[in-house]
């Protein structure tokens, strides 16, 4: 048969590959242990040092109280209040500490570049950060902007102690997580801080984490092209595959920096590490702007009003990711809706009523910090697969 290239999978299954072969690299455990598709679809793009924990997370979902207060699974909805933290279980805050985390990890760098200092009604910096992880801070304080940068890593490094540890995962999950703490950042990284520092102390052998610096985004000019956005972007995700890769394969970080270009792993390496796989995963942490499209509901009398820009950023992005569905909160009180992307449909869960949708065209915006356009992206694809910096999808016979 003739070797040619292969047939682009569709949206929702090709945003699972990166998904499927962690999967495969770390599931094979004996039933009642968890996997990462039991995480809820957004969850399982989270960089894979994140995904890791949450999936261990999960194997004492029972254990640290189960979920009380969500549907299915914990997400971030809005900042939770110290009061409102009490009536969670461990579980749900544990869980929404590490996506939160990771969060942060995703959009340090833009929420560095917007803190002034301020108090948090002064300070776009903050705001975002509440909105992005569920956190607030005091980022009027010094240090700020340090712990802004330290906080995953600290979280990352916590667990690969607690991986060593004689008191093992759950005994992190239990010592290195206080729901009855300050929920700000500040507040959630102390447990973790002190039990950082308990285990450092005991703590022997080779470290199996890529440097920081590896897997996190260098701080950007203003103004920079976006073939420069597009390329340090690109040398986080090859180093974050070549982690995963590098645990499939039991070899440490370093040694599975090496293997991969060797002619006997390449291969291998490429459907993990391929130009769909980092094209999808640009799409999933909002690099790629989605400004131009404007999402509607159906109002009275049969006309249609507007989303909120970022109740419509939040439905844009779940379809650029080939979700099914997503949950929203809008109204003064925050009720929450689930948004049918395939029947085009708002749904009130708790009456069922059902209201149309649709999608259109908006008022070409800036781009935001660190955005660039699809088409943009393609273009840089395009460069880094002819220069050989980026392994095109694999040939299938």
């Amino acid at each position: 048969s003739s070797s040619a290239r292969a047939t682009p999978a569709p949206p929702w299954e090709a945003m699972f590959s990166f998904s499927k072969f962690f999967e495969s690299a770390f599931c094979s455990t004996p039933p009642g242990a968890a996997a990462i598709t039991d995480l809820p679809e957004e969850d399982q793009r989270l960089p894979p040092f994140f995904t890791e924990i949450l999936v261990e997370l999960l194997r004492y979902k029972s254990h640290l109280g189960g979920v009380h207060n969500f549907e299915h699974m914990p997400r971030i909805e809005r900042k939770v209040t110290k009061e409102a933290f009490k009536g969670f279980t461990d579980f749900e805050y544990a869980y929404l500490t590490v996506v939160g985390l990771a969060n942060l990890h995703v959009k340090s760098e833009e929420i560095v570049s917007k803190s002034n200092g301020k108090v948090y009604k002064e300070n776009p910096g903050v705001q975002l950060l509440e909105f992005t992880s569920g956190m607030t801070m005091h980022g009027d304080r010094p240090g700020a902007t340090a712990l802004l940068r330290s906080a995953p890593t600290s979280l990352l490094e916590a667990f690969r102690l607690a991986k060593r540890s004689k008191r093992g995962t759950l005994g992190f999950f239990k010592d290195g997580f206080d729901r009855t703490a300050d929920p700000c950042l500040e507040g959630r990284m102390g447990r973790l801080l002190s039990y950082l520092e308990k285990e450092s102390m005991v703590a022997s052998g080779k470290v199996s984490m890529p440097p920081w610096e590896d897997v996190s985004l260098q701080p950007l000019r203003e103004g920079a092209p976006p073939m420069d956005i597009v390329g340090e972007h690109l040398r986080v995700f090859v180093n974050e595959c070549t982690w995963t890769w590098g645990q499939a394969k039991k070899m440490e970080y370093e040694a599975a920096k090496v293997a991969r270009g060797e002619e006997e792993h390449a291969a291998e390496f490429a459907n993990l590490c391929n130009d769909s796989t980092f094209t999808d995963a640009l799409k999933a942490r909002g690099v790629v702007a989605t400004e131009g499209v404007q999402w509607e509901c159906a109002a009275d009398r049969g006309s249609f009003s507007p989303y909120e820009a970022s109740v419509n950023a939040v439905i844009e992005r779940a379809r650029q990711q080939g979700l099914s569905q997503v949950e929203i909160r809008q109204g003064p009180k925050s009720w929450k809706y689930v948004i049918d992307i395939r029947r085009f449909v708002q749904i009130n869960p708790q009456t069922q009523k059902e209201r149309p949708i649709r999608m259109g065209r908006a008022k070409e915006k800036p781009l935001g910090k660190g955005q660039v356009s699809l088409k943009d992206l393609e273009e840089a694809v395009r460069f880094f697969v002819s220069m050989d910096t980026l392994a095109p999808v694999p040939h299938v016979d």
